[in-house]
């Protein structure tokens, strides 16, 4: 099986999570190419962050983007296999990497079908996935999503349990509609949060020991035709948007951090 991977630029979590999904997917699933698409890494998003994290926490998760960045040029010089970056994961494991401006193009779908793509997948894609990319692979367009849908969805949703005072968590992997973190749910893994958790130990422990799992064991089963999908319920569904004011001082009075 031929698979495709949406997904956008990240130095922290994403990297690690192609890593160990490679490691653990079955050797029959072909990643044949991955679209990184502009994302959250961006100068408009700064005020969203800086009221989130704070100067201090701002400027500290600045210089530890710096940081893997300076490793990711020294480990291309050095030709080695480390992963500091979404496209040194991509290099790691010898996946083309694309940068279509619309994952939604005509042009990036006969693309697509040129490539044979039976699957694709979405890892934090910053784009709307529309109604022609979601059926131009033959098995469909999955996504994984931090949290046990059908609740939080929507932004942060790790933040948002958090900040809820909430016991576990987890992740899903389910097929992608047009609509916010929907679609029939096929894996999902329960997190238990931790104490002493911040965010940062939480969405690194969700994403890469659960999620990578998740994925992968998604791909066998509509790999093999054993899947078993359960309903995403609408009614049940709760959403989050990035967090107020109001939000980052409930996350800050149960003692919780950034980092």
């Amino acid at each position: 099986m031929n698979l495709f991977l949406l997904t956008q630029p990240d130095a922290f979590y994403i990297p690690k999570l192609l890593d160990r999904f490679m490691q653990e997917k079955s050797a029959s699933a072909h990643v044949v190419g991955a679209a990184v698409l502009k994302g959250e890494i961006a100068v408009e998003n700064v005020p969203d962050y800086l009221r989130l994290m704070g100067v201090r926490g701002t400027a500290l998760n600045g210089l530890d983007f710096v940081r893997h960045k300076a490793l990711d040029v020294l480990d291309q010089a050095a030709g080695l296999d480390d992963v500091y970056s979404v496209r040194g994961a991509l290099r790691a494991h010898d996946i083309p990497e694309h940068t279509p401006e619309n994952v939604n193009d005509p042009v990036f779908l006969d693309f697509l079908r040129e490539q044979n793509v039976d699957l694709v997948a979405s890892i934090a894609c910053p784009q709307i996935v529309r109604e022609e990319l979601l059926e131009c692979p033959p098995e469909g367009v999955i996504n994984i999503h931090g949290a046990l849908l059908p609740k939080y969805r929507g932004k942060l949703p790790s933040f948002w349990v958090l900040a809820n005072g909430e016991e576990k968590t987890g992740v899903t992997v389910h097929y992608m509609n047009e609509d916010l973190d929907d679609g029939p749910i096929i894996v999902q893994k329960e997190v238990p949060i931790r104490p002493d958790d911040t965010l940062h130990s939480l969405v690194l422990r969700s994403k890469v020991q659960y999620g990578a799992s998740a994925l992968a064991e998604t791909v066998q089963q509509i790999e093999s035709g054993t899947l078993e999908t359960k309903d995403n319920s609408e009614s049940e569904a709760t959403y989050f948007s990035f967090p107020d004011a109001e939000a980052i001082r409930r996350f800050r009075k149960r003692g919780r951090k950034i980092r």
